[in-house]
């Protein structure tokens, strides 16, 4: 376990020596004067890398525009060195990281370095221009973007703040690094300036470069606290939308508890039923039967009682299923055999409404007089729709608003039991006369 845990380590090591072995074979003796110049920037870079500012996942400083500043004035090997001593001195003295993390910084500036002076070098070269002539100046814009790109490749690979996998490195890099692209912009010119003013003034130049520092760490620390800002209220908002989340996911719990809970005391009550007064019925009509008495009436009981049985246990839904379920409900109610009703639709698999839609068909056949009851059952963008209607007497305002107040307890219950279920429940008089009653839900599903 400890080899693996090294072999990074090591593997990091070895680069950053190729990369001080390659700056040193481009540099010669003149890279490194004058020696004011080399000091000033380590020293101006050393600065930009203790006033970071924090960037959602990413620490940001002005380092890279010192640090292209000595890449364009000195060369690779300069650039590479002060770069490397800076983030010794800063992660490893003041900071105390621990030492990959100290390396992996060093490869990600030391890389930098050798990459921006080389490319100066090269373009230098090309164009016959040397850091004294004023227009050098105009090649820091173009590599200072290329430099920033590289940057920002190298943090999504292997800045361990960013996370994995590599979409959510790509987009917090995103999130974190592209709103400050404008103040690199700025620090860009900023670089540009004092090469130029290298080319006028010199040692000037260093100096300019401080007071450059002095303005530009506000302006980030401010872009950065805006930035922080709304990262709380992201974070805020996120915090809100889990809030509602895990309470409709709750309340959704709750009602799969209560409708099981429910389903549990129908079939005790079923059950009960069965064992209890229909063995006594059933006992009494084979008395009957010996003496000779008339059995019509025992026989409706015995009928009406095996109607309630059925209705009341969950047994029923699944061997009858949502439409058989329905009229077992109504069978006990001699009313009913003058009712056709036609069922659309099914729901199985939703008890709670189906035991919503068995009481407003009770609730039709037992105070609306009706000849015709129509049940039709959609899905709506994740919600079920129960629509019952009927061509009975209507109903009256009291019934509708209040239920049990005109004594329709059976009203007032299913208004109820639908808003505990997060629903709508519209119930009126239609203007032909009957009522109906419309059921908006969310399509929960029977808990296994």
């Amino acid at each position: 376990m400890r080899a693996r845990i090294e072999a990074p380590v090591l593997a990091t090591a070895v680069v950053v020596a190729v990369l001080l072995a390659l700056a040193a074979l481009t540099s010669d003796a003149a890279d490194w004067e004058p020696a004011g110049l080399v000091v000033a920037l380590a020293v101006l870079l050393v600065v930009a890398d203790l006033a970071v500012v924090s960037s959602r996942t990413l620490r940001m400083s002005s380092s890279l525009m010192v640090q292209t500043t000595a890449m364009a004035l000195l060369g690779p090997a300069p650039a590479v060195a002060i770069g490397a001593l800076s983030i010794v001195i800063v992660d490893g003295v003041i900071y105390r990281l621990d030492g990959p993390r100290v390396l992996s910084n060093v490869l990600l500036v030391a890389g930098l370095g050798l990459v921006g002076g080389v490319l100066f070098e090269l373009l230098g070269a090309a164009l016959g221009l040397t850091p004294d002539d004023a227009a050098f100046a105009l090649l820091v814009l173009p590599v200072y973007a290329i430099l920033v790109a590289v940057n920002l490749g190298l943090l999504v690979l292997t800045n361990p703040n960013v996370g994995r996998p590599t979409r959510t490195r790509v987009r917090n890099v995103r999130q974190s690094s592209l709103p400050l692209l404008s103040l690199e912009l700025v620090n860009g010119l900023f670089a540009a300036t004092a090469v130029l003013l290298w080319a006028q003034s010199g040692l000037v130049a260093a100096a300019g470069l401080l007071g450059v520092l002095v303005l530009v760490i506000p302006l980030m620390r401010k872009v950065t606290d805006l930035l922080t800002e709304s990262d709380d209220l992201v974070t805020l908002r996120d915090e809100r939308a889990a809030d509602v989340a895990r309470l409709a996911s709750d309340r959704a719990r709750l009602l799969s508890e209560v409708v099981g809970a429910e389903e549990r005391e129908r079939a005790r009550l079923a059950e009960s039923l069965h064992d209890g007064p229909m063995q006594h019925l059933m006992a009494l009509r084979q008395e009957a039967a010996e003496t000779g008495a008339e059995l019509a009436g025992l026989d409706a009981a015995i009928a009406e009682t095996r109607a309630i049985i059925s209705a009341f246990h969950p047994w029923t839904v699944r061997e009858l299923g949502f439409e058989g379920s329905l009229r077992a409900a109504i069978a006990p109610f001699p009313a009913a055999r003058a009712v056709v009703m036609t069922v659309d639709g099914t729901a199985d698999d939703q008890p709670l409404l189906l035991r919503i839609a068995q009481e407003l068909v009770v609730n039709a056949v037992k105070h609306a007089r009706p000849k015709r009851i129509d049940v039709v059952v959609t899905s709506d963008d994740g919600h079920l729709v129960l629509e019952v209607s009927d061509d009975g007497i209507g109903i009256d305002t009291p019934a509708r608003d209040g239920g049990a107040q005109a004594g329709h307890i059976g009203l007032a219950m299913v208004r109820r039991r639908v808003e505990d279920a997060g629903g709508r429940f519209e119930i009126a008089t239609r203007a032909d006369g009957g009522t109906s009653s419309r059921i908006v839900l969310p399509a929960h599903r029977r808990p296994m």
